[in-house]
């Protein structure tokens, strides 16, 4: 049978060969993107893999996305799209169903059922993959990634401990967020400032406060939000961000999927812009909506991205992205109906401010905040929680891993420095625009050169493609 190994409790060590018949392919991301790319090499190698999965938080499956246990917390696509296996969207509603689950297509679920149906997935390849197979966890961080002398890769993980591959996927997820200004010692150390909400424990003293500033208004400001009015029913929670702009609501029935020309000769977001009201009015007229335009129009969207300059594309990112963004991934209808009722109760005031410095004072900080006629204001609250997203600049806030391919020459930056350059395929390209290595991109470090990249949607059918790639060299079965 399939052998599984965690932590270390087996070969590979330091230096170590594993058998030269089996190929070897080491993922290093351990959530969802990662979780994905080995079920789908998994599932189509015809031959025996030794396969290495590398996570600095050690859970593999939900990683950050779908790790949260707070009911609250709702998958924004409903669970009849939400199937992680590529041709397959409803692989999830028929997994849950087949466990006694009464769910709909459009029903939108808690995202912890999601890692658990990330886990069940992973075990289940696992225990039908070729029998001389190898899948070892690894709880550890993966420091550098190089080519190895004579061939093949060498991936250095933390504890001196290292991985020989054929074959390696970089599924890191979104780059590591920072603090939204400078943080002082004195608040840093209290802890009342949050730079990370998914951390542990992180919510503890945000808990215990009756006023709480939250920076940024997306979809993870909508998640802490909840959580945090129902553990503490009379808090009051302040939300800022440049625009002040919340993301919009789902609506309870599915979108009709139907896609439509979008024109990109003359290389203009004008002209795509123009499209895709023109689609609008259209479907408004048929008895539609724009969510049916928006999500009829995402598998296009990477041809349409890579049609646009460079210029084009900075120009979208400075006057659409954000429009884009509130209207793309939305909220959950029950979400979105929780939110406007602590609005409506005046518990979350959202608005369009920026947070300019923070001090430290008895019991709390006082948050000062720009963007009012008269200049600005200080606000005392008891926490702060950065909700600011992921970094957007892979040059500056790339994790150790992805520094390091680029500062050794064998990755670079996408043109607009969201993320790596990848060539067809999700293969990596070094410096001079060449895949000089055997390795391929899974997920968000994607997303500059094909601007939809982080979904599952997106994410499964890379992850399928990226297998197909690995393995064709010595076949692929047919899946069921």
């Amino acid at each position: 049978m399939t052998q599984l190994f965690v932590d270390h409790k087996a070969p590979p060590r330091t230096g170590a060969r594993l058998p030269a018949a089996n190929r070897r392919v080491a993922i290093v991301g351990g959530g969802a993107a990662g979780t994905l790319s080995a079920i789908h090499l998994l599932r189509a190698a015809s031959e025996p893999l030794d396969l290495a999965i590398v996570d600095a938080g050690g859970r593999f499956g939900p990683g950050v996305a779908y790790g949260t246990p707070d009911p609250l917390h709702l998958l924004n696509v409903p669970a009849g799209r939400m199937g992680g296996i590529a041709g397959r969207p409803d692989h999830f509603l028929r997994w849950l169903r087949a466990r006694g689950h009464d769910v709909e297509e459009a029903d939108f679920l808690p995202r912890r059922r999601y890692g658990e149906y990330l886990e069940a997935q992973l075990a289940a390849a696992i225990a039908t993959a070729d029998p001389a197979s190898r899948i070892t966890l690894h709880h550890a961080e993966a420091h550098r990634l190089a080519e190895k002398h004579g061939g093949g890769l060498i991936l250095e993980l933390s504890a001196g401990d290292s991985l020989e591959a054929d074959h390696a996927v970089l599924a890191v997820g979104p780059l590591p967020g920072g603090d939204p200004v400078e943080v002082p010692a004195e608040v840093r150390a209290s802890g009342r400032c949050v730079a990370d909400p998914w951390r542990p424990r992180a919510l503890d003293r945000a808990r215990e406060a009756s006023d709480v500033l939250i920076v940024g208004t997306g979809l993870t400001m909508v998640d802490v939000a909840l959580s945090l009015a129902t553990a503490r029913p009379r808090m009051n929670l302040h939300a800022i961000s440049r625009h002040g702009f919340v993301p919009r609501s789902h609506r309870r029935e599915l979108t009709a999927i139907e896609p439509f020309p979008i024109p990109t000769d003359e290389g203009t977001i004008d002209q795509v812009a123009a499209a895709f009201f023109d689609r609008i009015a259209v479907v408004s007229q048929e008895g539609g909506d724009w969510r049916d335009v928006v999500d009829s129009a995402r598998p296009l969207i990477p041809a349409v991205w890579q049609s646009l300059e460079p210029a084009e594309k900075r120009r979208f990112l400075a006057r659409f992205q954000r429009l884009w963004e509130i209207h793309r991934f939305r909220v959950a209808p029950d979400g979105a109906e929780r939110l406007a009722a602590l609005r409506r109760a005046g518990r979350l005031r959202v608005s369009a401010r920026r947070l300019a410095r923070l001090e430290a004072i008895r019991g709390g900080v006082r948050a000062w905040l720009d963007g009012g006629d008269a200049g600005p204001e200080p606000l005392e609250v008891g926490a702060v929680i950065s909700c600011c997203g992921a970094a957007t600049d892979i040059r500056h806030a790339a994790p150790p891993l992805v520094a390091g391919l680029i500062d050794d020459g064998l990755a670079r930056p996408d043109a607009l420095g969201l993320g790596l350059d990848i060539g067809p395929g999700g293969a990596l390209l070094d410096r001079a625009g060449r895949a000089s290595l055997p390795v391929h991109v899974v997920g968000a470090l994607r997303r500059g050169v094909e601007w939809e990249a982080i979904s599952v949607t997106e994410i499964r059918d890379q992850a399928d493609l990226v297998a197909r790639e690995i393995v064709a060299r010595r076949g692929a079965k047919a899946l069921a």
